[in-house]
């Protein structure tokens, strides 16, 4: 990739980036940082990358930068024995579905919450999650559907009923 195709890059890829990266952070600054790392990466390896694939290697690389973050706050959780039960959760009476799924999207592990909007909100096959996130097409198929089940069940511990 030339500097060239690199500057000509940012604008179409950085509005997909920072969207895949807030989908799959609970915080907006997590997922900035992420967007800038992952370009700051990109630009160092912009001789290896081919311009085409540079879209695919930002989305790879703040995902991984997103794992990170992750993993330290996972460490420092378990470090401070803060547990959320389901006992604190109480239904609304009024039920924001907007708002419910951002919490439940929040509860899921990164890895479920990246292929779940990869999937279901970018449109993305599964062979291109799979290649985006260098895990296997059954594996997306797994952890897609054990996002929605974990969904499901945490919408419904918030008071959702698609029934009523």
């Amino acid at each position: 990739m030339t500097v060239a195709e690199y500057n000509n890059g940012i604008p179409l890829w950085a509005d997909d980036v920072m969207r895949f990266a807030s989908r799959c952070s609970d915080s907006s600054l997590d997922a900035e940082d992420a967007v800038q790392e992952a370009f700051a990466s990109l630009w160092q390896h912009r001789s290896d990358v081919a311009a085409d694939k540079g879209k695919g290697y930002l989305l790879s690389a703040a995902y991984r930068h997103l794992m990170r973050c992750f993993r330290h706050r996972s460490v420092v959780a378990r470090h401070a024995q803060f547990l959320v039960t389901e006992a604190q959760v109480r239904p609304d009476e009024h039920f924001d579905l907007k708002e419910a799924l951002a919490a439940s999207m929040k509860q899921l592990p990164p890895v479920q919450r990246a292929i779940l909007h990869l999937r279901d909100v970018e449109g993305y096959s599964y062979h291109d999650i799979a290649a985006e996130l260098q895990i296997s097409d059954d594996q997306v198929q797994v952890y897609l559907f054990r996002a929605r089940i974990a969904m499901r069940k945490h919408l419904s511990l918030l008071g959702y009923n698609p029934q009523s």
